[in-house]
């Protein structure tokens, strides 16, 4: 096998930006290129690889990286718990205050389940055909529940894969996006047990069949991720059209390529999500400390005509930013606490990370919040989503974010309140949740 190293970095081509070398289709994700991440102590390290697939003109690419074993910080790795190395869906559902909203069933083991008659949309290019049974092997490995459900099941989650047009007629096989598939499959159902999932797969990783299938998703759904894109290009905001179906809220991953705007995510309908490291204890998991900026975040002022929303008047931007300014709110996307998936067509266990992971769990969130509200027979949240997750700062920092003050991302630092890397912070659920589903 042979991997390339090149620096992180990229070019701009039909105005998206396109990082890395391509990928053939069907090529295993580990012969994809091997690139440089800015690392947080401002030194390299080969710390992992870029899933880059094919791209082109026009064309986005998902924000998930491999972590390599061999080399990088501290990361999961248990030394006491046995099963497969990376964080669990019982660590971030403890990093988060999901493990203790009131009001969820108890799954055992800690875990909770949440999003009971919501569907999350994940929209995704290419075809992960062994999807579901992956996912199946994930919840049997971590005690969630299965699809379709086994007798006396807590909850009865649905799972359906379509086109961008809602067909069964599946685009093809591309191996860096399977494992973008199965990262947002496999964490929005690990953070939001019970949710249906509507996976809506792009006949390819343009900007025209994406929009296509997040039209499709957002009319089957009531909370649409999207953890890909690129550089910002001009007459973007004439998309954001796209992104304002009512009672759909729409969140995209920031990037990974430290301090660089992206869309979707800078669009001013969606809820843009960086990213951050959590601790890691030397035994397996979840460690102490205080929760970190991650070096590859994206963030900072659109430089393309994004307006600024008017909710994020209620907070004060850095200097000579009157624009869109990204993130809005963050969670774990760094390689000290990457993620375990499973791909059955690639081998078997990975560990994995990136914005691609912060963005559905924050739809995961979203959705454990209006499954409340589908209880309370209110209407979901909607693309207003923005203005409620900033009037929760208003009203309780300290309550429903935690503040990540330390770290940078590019020319971008992490600091006291709102900031380009991390936004508002990561979710302090247990309040926020609550927060969320009482809001008008």
């Amino acid at each position: 096998m042979t991997i390339s190293y090149r620096p992180y970095g990229s070019f701009f081509r039909g105005g998206l930006t396109v990082c890395g070398m391509v990928a053939a289709i069907g090529v295993s994700a580990l012969q994809l290129e091997a690139q440089r991440p800015p690392d947080p102590r401002g030194e390299e390290m080969w710390i992992g690889h870029a899933v880059v697939p094919t791209a082109g003109e026009g064309q986005v690419r998902p924000h998930v990286w491999i972590r390599d074993a061999y080399t990088g910080p501290a990361v999961a790795k248990s030394t006491v718990r046995s099963g497969p190395a990376g964080f669990w869906p019982i660590d971030m559902q403890t990093a988060y205050g999901i493990a203790t909203i009131s009001g969820l069933p108890a799954l055992g083991g800690g875990l909770t389940g949440g999003g009971a008659g919501i569907t999350v949309a994940l929209v995704d290019a290419y075809d992960s055909p062994n999807a579901l049974a992956d996912l199946n092997a994930f919840s049997t490995q971590f005690g969630l529940p299965k699809i379709p459900a086994q007798t006396g099941a807590v909850c009865a989650p649905a799972f359906t894969k379509v086109n961008e047009f809602g067909s069964t007629a599946l685009p093809p096989y591309n191996s860096g996006w399977e494992v973008e598939i199965n990262l947002d499959v496999q964490w929005v159902h690990a953070i939001a047990p019970c949710a249906n999932i509507l996976l809506v797969e792009a006949s390819s990783a343009s900007s025209i069949d994406l929009l296509a299938a997040v039209e499709y998703a957002a009319a089957h759904a009531q909370v649409v991720s999207m953890s890909w894109g690129g550089g910002e290009f001009r007459g973007e905001s004439s998309l954001d059209t796209y992104f304002r179906t009512p009672n759909v809220v729409y969140l995209a991953s920031s990037g990974d390529a430290g301090g660089v705007v992206e869309w979707p995510s800078v669009s001013n309908s969606v809820v843009a999500v960086g990213g951050t490291n959590l601790p890691a204890s030397p035994s397996g998991g979840l460690g102490t400390g205080a929760e970190t900026a991650w070096s590859g975040s994206g963030g900072g002022c659109s430089a393309m005509g994004e307006t600024e929303p008017t909710v994020e008047t209620v907070i004060k931007y850095p200097a000579k930013c009157s624009a869109r300014g990204v993130p809005d709110v963050a969670a774990s996307a760094g390689p000290s606490s990457a993620v375990a998936i499973y791909i059955s067509k690639q081998g078997g266990w990975f560990e994995v990370y990136g914005t691609s992971l912060s963005s559905p769990m924050w739809a995961a969130i979203i959705g454990i919040a209006d499954g409340f509200r589908h209880k309370a027979n209110k209407l979901f949240l909607s693309n207003t989503a923005l203005a409620d997750l900033y009037s929760a700062y208003s009203y309780s920092y300290a309550g429903n974010y935690t503040d990540i003050t330390v770290g940078t991302a590019g020319k971008n630092a992490a600091g006291p309140g709102w900031d380009f890397v991390t936004g508002l912070g990561s979710p302090k659920s247990n309040d926020l949740v609550p927060y969320l589903a009482t809001a008008p």
